[in-house]
């Protein structure tokens, strides 16, 4: 079958066709001995029209049942022209086959001249149908139902064409004298017929090079055999010479590649644009799969994919089967080497080192980026301290030698914290934790040490308590504020919205970077009080702007994963849009991956009462997280926000804008907005808005501002618009 679709696809093929044919027609045309071929009798006997016409019968009514059941209101109106067009010609051909000379009495008896009447009017219902369809613009119809009434008025047209064939043939007027051959009437319709279609030919033949919506080159060929087989049926003296014979085989091609056409245009081509589509989101959410389990500079496995990893092998270590160690490792002075040879040598760096360390390892061990300059590695199977004391050595005196990069030798050195366990720790948190306070001793220790982790460096268990007890304290005296970032839309440049970014101001004290105390509130619980008072306060200060005749079209807000599971989010939400009026559509909750891969029933359930609610919801940092891509169609999410991280390495990688570009594509093929954040300069804006992307944040556009800043910011920005 596909080397049938090849063959009669072919540009060669078609003009090879056609050109033999009209040779053919040209040499009967014009040899001296073509009258004896008009007066024979014997070369189109009735067995082979009878043939001849079913087949294009068949093909006819084939042309129609294709474009009618696969018709949807999204598709051409074309099509249905098509196949009611054909529909009329099948049923007159019919006729015309049935009313042939030596075929049995059709209600009335056979003749030539009923034949050729039947004949010509579905010759000029094809050619006016073809017309239509060549210089009509590939749109769907207004009114789906178009298509019923058009079906009709084909089904009315024939039916009296029938009526004035069978019961008042002596009203037509002669079309074919025996003996003599066709009238100048028949001769004069059939001049018309060529005159239409040959316009169409000129039509068809100027939209070979503007990317039609179908088969251009394919309904050309199709006119082209029509209009051969229109001038041989002009030529011949009787119905079986060997010129009605021609004419027949060309109306036989022709309406095959008419089919063609149809086919293609109603069922091929979706599939295949489905196909495409299928392909296309496949390779998308391959892209994104990958970005979050490796990282994208080293291809090294992600902390997610180690933590999975190592969640393993202290399972089966806990069974019994000998000790594990966590190695977190940090590169030492790597600030320097990026800000001395430039980010391309400092990721450099970071390549040889993710060649080296795998070769200080057995096979069955992880080495992981976690980010920035830091490595990690799991040692599935040590006997003690001393064993990973050997692996250890081994890194060390393989990072330490030298590097050649970019015709220059560099040198670096590791510093790297161990956890054993179980002494250290029985989970993946416990472990990283405590790998954590010992390399920070190992960065204290001057670097290009290691150091193992040991109780009595727990002297910042009190830090943390500390700061526990001032956040609890901060959140009774009203310590904390909302700074608002504005977002815009890529293409319009219009303000879309804000998010609301939660600071804590002590007295008489600096300002505490959210990164610092809001790990420690989530895991202290008391993020759920201070999560409600962000909410609560984000829509009455939407409000309070908007009453100051200050237009905020949206206001979203972060809910960390531990307010999902220990508040009732949907009724604090509604709580705080009745206390403030803000409307529910207003409001935007931005979501962590991290939320959607705990209890997956109950988080949905909460998820679709919020957006019953009319609240909109984001997913945020996307492909940072660890979650699976069926969470995305299971959870009606409006929004994707591509992460700071991957806006930054759009610029500084020769391969940034591919992650970009796959999370776009693939929200887009969910229906899904996308919003970029962390967009610093002009050349992102511009590459993000070239890929796609809805909306953006940024310091670009604005740093995060105080209401009283917003609200400054926005009305200057009025004025400047104004």
């Amino acid at each position: 079958m596909q080397v049938g679709q090849d063959l009669f696809g072919s540009a060669r093929f078609r003009i090879a066709l056609v050109s033999v044919f009209t040779l053919v027609f040209v040499a009967l045309w014009l040899w001296p001995g073509s009258d004896q071929l008009r007066q024979s009798e014997s070369w189109f006997p009735v067995a082979l029209h009878t043939v001849t016409e079913a087949f294009s019968i068949v093909v006819s009514v084939m042309v129609f049942a294709v474009s009618w059941h696969a018709y949807r209101p999204e598709r051409p109106g074309n099509l249905m022209i098509l196949a009611c067009g054909f529909l009329a010609t099948a049923l007159l051909d019919f006729g015309h086959l049935m009313s042939y000379r030596d075929m049995p009495q059709f209600i009335t008896g056979a003749s030539p001249q009923k034949a050729i009447s039947f004949w010509l009017c579905a010759r000029i219902i094809g050619a006016l149908t073809v017309l239509v369809i060549a210089f009509r613009a590939w749109n769907p119809f207004v009114n789906p139902g178009t298509r019923y009434w058009m079906v009709g008025t084909t089904l009315a047209v024939v039916a009296a064409v029938y009526y004035l064939l069978l019961w008042h043939e002596s009203a037509w007027p002669r079309f074919f004298i025996d003996g003599q051959g066709l009238t100048p009437i028949k001769i004069a319709i059939e001049t018309g017929v060529v005159v239409v279609l040959s316009v169409v030919a000129l039509r068809l033949w100027r939209s070979k090079g503007i990317d039609p919506p179908y088969d251009v080159q394919g309904m050309l060929t199709a006119t082209l055999l029509w209009i051969i087989s229109e001038l041989a049926l002009m030529s011949y003296e009787n119905v079986n010479d060997v010129f009605s014979l021609l004419g027949h085989l060309c109306k036989v091609l022709a309406f095959f590649f008419i089919y063609r056409l149809a086919f293609v245009a109603s069922v091929r081509e979706p599939y295949d644009r489905l196909a495409v589509e299928i392909e296309e989101k496949e390779a998308a959410e391959l892209q994104v799969e990958a970005l979050a389990f490796y990282d994208s500079l080293t291809g090294l496995p992600n902390k997610a994919l180690l933590r999975d990893r190592a969640t393993q092998t202290l399972a089966a270590r806990h069974a019994g089967q000998g000790k594990a160690a966590l190695l977190l490792i940090n590169v030492d002075g790597f600030k320097h080497i990026n800000d001395s040879f430039g980010h391309r040598f400092g990721d450099a760096v970071l390549h040889a080192i993710a060649e080296r360390l795998p070769r200080c390892l057995d096979d069955a061990d992880t080495v992981s980026r976690l980010g920035s300059d830091e490595f990690a590695v799991m040692l599935r199977n040590v006997a003690d301290g001393e064993d990973a004391a050997l692996v250890l050595e081994r890194i060390l005196l393989e990072l330490g030698r030298p590097m050649h990069l970019f015709g220059q030798e560099t040198h670096v050195t590791a510093s790297i914290g161990v956890a054993l366990s179980p002494a250290d720790g029985a989970s993946f948190e416990a472990l990283f934790q405590n790998a954590s306070i010992a390399l920070h001793r190992a960065k204290e220790g001057g670097g290009n040490c290691w150091r193992f982790y040991d109780a009595t460096m727990n002297h910042d268990v009190a830090e943390r308590l500390q700061l526990r007890n001032g956040l609890r304290q901060a959140l009774e005296r009203g310590e904390f504020v909302l700074h608002y970032q504005p977002q815009f839309d890529l293409q319009s440049q219009a303000l879309v919205g804000v998010e609301a970014l939660v600071r804590w101001q002590p007295p008489n004290s600096d300002m505490v970077a959210p990164m610092r105390f809001i790990p420690e509130a989530e895991a202290s619980g008391l993020i759920v009080p201070i999560g409600q008072w962000i909410v609560h306060e984000a829509c009455r200060q939407t409000m309070a702007w908007r009453a100051a005749g200050i237009r905020v079209p949206r206001v979203a807000v972060n809910l960390s994963a531990v307010q999902f599971q220990r508040d009732n989010v949907v009724a604090m939400v509604l709580g705080a849009l009745e206390k403030s009026g803000l409307p529910a559509t207003d409001l935007e909750l931005e979501l962590t991956e991290s939320i959607l891969i705990q209890d997956a029933v109950q988080v949905l359930a909460t998820v679709r009462q919020l957006r019953a609610l009319g609240v909109r919801l984001s997913i945020d940092d996307f492909g940072t997280g660890y979650s699976s891509l069926a969470y995305l169609r299971d959870f009606p999410i409006d929004k994707l926000k591509v992460d700071q991280s991957f806006v930054r390495e759009m610029g500084a990688r020769d391969d940034g804008e591919v992650i970009v570009a796959a999370i776009i594509q693939l929200a887009r093929s969910l229906g899904l907005e996308t919003i970029a954040e962390g967009v610093e300069d002009q050349a992102a804006a511009d590459a993000l808005l070239r890929l796609g992307c809805n909306q953006a944040q940024g310091y670009l556009y604005a740093k995060p501002l105080s209401p009283d800043q917003l609200a400054g910011f926005l009305r200057a920005r009025t004025a400047t618009v104004a």
